[in-house]
């Protein structure tokens, strides 16, 4: 991890940028073409679903914050986006 702090309340971009980098691409792979919740350090995808509110409900079911993560989408790497 690196040392530079962040603000109380605020998350820090640079650490889950780091651990999201290592997180390995095989693992990732299992989440194509959905969405998914990642942990705010980001280390581990906690949720995953068709749509947010899908993700969301997980998580509120789980008992996790849906504010304290990181979401995004993994596309399909065999399915164009343009």
């Amino acid at each position: 991890m690196s040392g530079h702090k962040v603000p109380e309340g605020w998350w820090d971009y640079l650490t889950f940028e780091e651990n999201r980098r290592r997180f390995p691409p095989e693992e990732l792979m299992k989440y194509a073409d959905q969405n998914i919740a990642w942990s705010i350090d980001g280390t581990r995808i906690l949720a995953s679903g068709k749509d947010l509110a899908e993700v969301e409900d997980k998580l509120v079911a789980m008992g996790i914050d849906p504010s304290k993560v990181v979401f995004a989408w993994i596309p399909d790497p065999d399915v164009s986006q343009f």
